[in-house]
């Protein structure tokens, strides 16, 4: 059963105060507040409490009740405890040790979870880093369960539920075989594979990413094979089976069965697909997530094909 506590911090604050000083103006001066001001806020705390604090005498200063006296030391315990958990708090906020849970959308992690496991904990050693992999709604619910501090996510899957820091920008491209006709030109409009077999990446949001390229080029593809594995994509291409749409851009050209492709870039004007921090919104930026947000934007991590992107 949820009960309204009868009182604020504020109030024990001015209850401790008086009682210690003596006085109201003694006890207004130590807590840089009017005499007026205090006053009413004790006048509220016995209101509220139902019982008398404190006997004032003009000129005389205040006297503490057998009442008053008997609830002092619980005010300076209750007192003592907040301000323990506002040390613990700005220790938690402020230090770079202890347990730090990232998550990470699962097509994200093989680019981004590496050099947080080695360059980010070797510069912070203290933290112990607990890293998850999964969807986006699973993400979103260890962020509001406090089990994870951070996630990295696709902007499009943050809901307002979140807040979201920009760290990348990652540009669309196309892969084809590195026999494919077009495979020496650089650079490509979509249009000019639209009438080949797309082999198109069907995971979250990847397939609705790139079905929207589609759209916005007023294009319709001719899908060849639909498959939830990015590997599998880029063996298909390699074999010359169709071309692909992606973002995420692997360092080497060469596929798990030993065959190359060939990546252009599209002269169209596309929108990338953001990726960034999420935390729950309202929640403070803390020492760890500043220190991970600095590591994410740093040049070196950035990954092929990937832009700066800040707030």
């Amino acid at each position: 059963m949820n009960i309204a506590l009868p009182f604020t911090l504020r109030q024990l604050e001015y209850f401790d105060a008086t009682a210690s000083e003596g006085s109201l103006a003694a006890a207004a001066q130590r807590c840089n507040v009017s005499a007026s001001a205090l006053a009413l806020a004790l006048d509220e705390l016995e209101y509220h409490l139902s019982l008398q604090l404190f006997v004032r005498r003009k000129a005389k200063g205040v006297t503490l009740t057998p009442a008053g006296s008997r609830l002092l030391s619980h005010a300076r315990a209750i007192l003592s405890g907040a301000e323990s958990l506002a040390a613990d708090a700005w220790q938690a906020s402020s230090s770079l040790d202890g347990r730090f849970a990232i998550g990470c959308f699962p097509t994200l992690a093989p680019f981004l979870l590496p050099g947080i496991m080695q360059t980010f904990q070797r510069k912070h050693p203290e933290l112990t880093l607990d890293l998850v992999e999964a969807a986006a709604p699973e993400l979103g619910e260890l962020l509001l369960q406090g089990r994870i501090d951070v996630a990295l996510m696709y902007s499009v899957d943050v809901s307002s539920h979140f807040a979201f820091d920009p760290v990348r920008e990652y540009r669309p491209y196309v892969m084809v075989a590195t026999n494919h006709r077009l495979a020496s030109r650089g650079s490509i409009q979509l249009g000019e594979l639209v009438a080949e077999p797309l082999i198109l990446l069907d995971v979250h949001p990847s397939r609705l990413n790139t079905e929207h390229i589609f759209e916005s080029l007023k294009l319709r593809p001719l899908i060849g094979h639909t498959t939830s594995s990015f590997e599998l994509v880029r063996c298909l291409v390699a074999r010359g089976l169709g071309y692909s749409v992606a973002f995420q851009r692997p360092a080497s050209t060469v596929t798990y069965d030993g065959n190359d492709l060939t990546v252009l870039e599209l002269d169209e004007r596309i929108e990338g697909t953001v990726v960034g921090l999420a935390r729950p919104s309202g929640a403070p930026s803390t020492a760890r997530h500043d220190a991970l947000l600095d590591h994410l934007q740093s040049d070196r991590e950035a990954g092929p094909g990937a832009s700066l992107r800040l707030p």
